[in-house]
C-alpha cells in the first residue's frame, strides 16, 4: 500500500510560539510568501515576525500570490529568495500561497527555472527548506506533495513531487477562525470533496479509506452547523481544520477524480473559487457510484452512518447558486480536454467520456 507523508505537522492555539526554535534551526535568513491580505488579517503574519525577531532571522515579505496563483508569479516569489540569498521559505495563506511556497522553494535553488521546466521538472537542485502555516481549513496543501498553478494560456495545472513536501506544517485554529463567512464554506466543502473523491478513487486502499472515513466524521457535523448558520467555536474550527489535514493526506495517496478536474474549467473561466468549483460535482461523483456501483455506494454511508439524501442536500444547500448555463457548443468544445484524463481514470470504476458530458449537461 502506498502511503508516504515525511512533513511534520503540529497543530493548536499558539502552536507557533510553542516550536519557534524550529526556525533558527532551519535557517538566519527567511522568505516569507504570502498574498496581500490573508497572512496579515489571520495574524500569522503578525506572530511570524514577532518570532523572527526574537530568533534573530533576517526576513523580507514576497505578498503579491494571488487566488490561483501563476507560474510567473511563483518564479518570481523564488527569485526573490535566490537575491535575498535566502535558506528557508515560509508560506502563510491558503491552499494557493502555499502551493506557490513549494514551487518558489525549488525556484530560489534553481535560479534559471522556467515554466517549461516546473511542468518538466527537470530542476537540478533541491528547493529550499520549506514552512507552511495555514490560514483556511480545506486544501489539505500543507501535507501534499503537489503544486497547482495556472500556466501561460491560463490553464489551471499541477504538479507533483516529492521535493515539494514541506518539513513542518502549522495550524493554529485562531487563524483559520478569521475567514470570511463565504470562505468558510469554501474552504470545508473543498475539504469535503477530497475526502469524498479519495474514498471513490480507483488508487484507494486501506489507509486512504481510513483518513477519508475519518475526516467525513469530523467535518460532516460542522458542515451541517455552517449550513444552519451556526457559530463555529475556536474548537470547531481546530476540528474543521484537522478533517482538511486528513483529506491531504487520502488525496496524497490517491489523487482526485473528475469533479475537481471539471472544476478547474470553472474556476479558470467562471471564476468560481475552487472550492465551490469541485464541490459543484460531488453529488454528482455520489449519484454516478450508487448508479454503477451501489455495494461500495451503500458501504460508504453505512460506515459512516450518514443519511445519503441528508448528505447530497447538506452539499447543495452549501453551494451558492452560480446560475451557470452552459451553451451545447461550450460543452462539446471542452470534451476533449476529459478524453483519457487521469482524474476520470481514477473515478471508481470505470468512467467514460459519456458519463462527464451527462453531468455536464445538467448545467445546459
Amino acid at each position: 500500500m502506498k502511503n508516504y507523508m515525511p512533513t511534520r505537522v503540529f497543530t493548536g492555539p499558539e502552536i507557533i510560539n510553542e516550536h519557534k526554535e524550529l526556525f533558527s534551526k532551519l535557517g538566519s535568513r527567511c522568505l516569507i510568501i504570502t498574498s496581500a491580505h490573508s497572512g496579515k488579517l489571520s495574524g500569522a503574519l503578525d506572530d511570524l515576525e514577532s518570532i523572527f525577531k526574537e530568533e534573530e532571522i533576517a526576513y523580507v515579505i514576497f505578498d503579491q500570490i494571488k487566488e490561483n496563483p501563476s507560474v510567473v508569479s511563483c518564479l518570481q516569489a523564488g527569485k526573490c529568495a535566490h537575491e535575498f540569498k535566502a535558506d528557508l521559505i515560509v508560506g502563510v495563506g491558503g491552499g494557493s500561497v502555499l502551493d506557490a511556497a513549494k514551487t518558489a522553494a525549488v525556484a530560489a535553488n534553481n535560479p534559471d527555472l522556467n515554466e517549461e521546466g516546473v511542468y518538466k521538472q527537470n530542476w537540478q537542485n533541491k528547493p529550499l527548506p520549506l514552512v507552511l502555516v495555514g490560514t483556511t481549513a480545506g486544501t489539505g496543501s500543507e501535507v501534499t506533495y503537489v503544486s497547482v498553478m495556472t500556466n501561460k494560456d491560463g490553464l489551471k495545472k499541477s504538479i507533483h513531487n516529492d521535493d515539494l513536501y514541506a518539513l513542518y506544517a502549522f495550524s493554529d485554529p485562531r487563524y483559520v477562525s478569521t475567514m470570511p463567512e463565504k470562505v468558510r464554506i469554501s474552504t470545508a466543502i473543498d475539504a469535503l470533496a477530497h475526502l469524498i473523491e479519495s474514498y471513490f478513487n480507483n488508487k484507494a486502499n486501506d489507509i486512504s479509506r481510513a483518513y477519508a472515513l475519518h475526516g467525513i466524521r469530523l467535518l460532516y457535523p460542522k458542515l451541517r452547523m455552517m449550513k444552519e448558520n451556526e457559530t463555529l467555536s475556536l474548537a470547531d474550527m481546530e476540528t474543521v481544520y484537522n478533517a482538511s489535514i486528513l483529506g491531504g493526506l487520502a488525496i496524497n495517496i490517491t489523487g482526485t477524480v473528475f469533479c475537481h478536474n471539471l472544476g478547474y474549467y470553472f474556476t479558470e473561466h467562471y471564476h468560481l473559487p475552487h472550492g465551490f468549483a469541485c464541490a459543484l460535482f460531488t453529488n454528482d461523483l455520489l449519484d454516478y457510484e450508487e448508479e454503477h456501483h451501489k455495494e461500495y455506494s451503500d458501504a460508504f454511508y453505512k460506515t459512516l452512518d450518514i443519511d445519503k439524501d441528508e448528505l447530497k442536500e447538506t452539499i447543495a444547500a452549501l453551494l451558492p447558486d452560480f446560475g451557470i448555463r452552459m451553451s451545447e457548443e461550450e460543452i462539446i468544445s471542452i470534451l476533449p480536454r476529459y478524453e483519457n484524463n487521469s482524474s476520470v481514470r481514477n473515478t471508481y470504476g470505470e468512467m467514460k467520456i459519456a458519463d462527464i458530458e451527462k453531468v455536464l449537461r445538467k448545467l445546459a
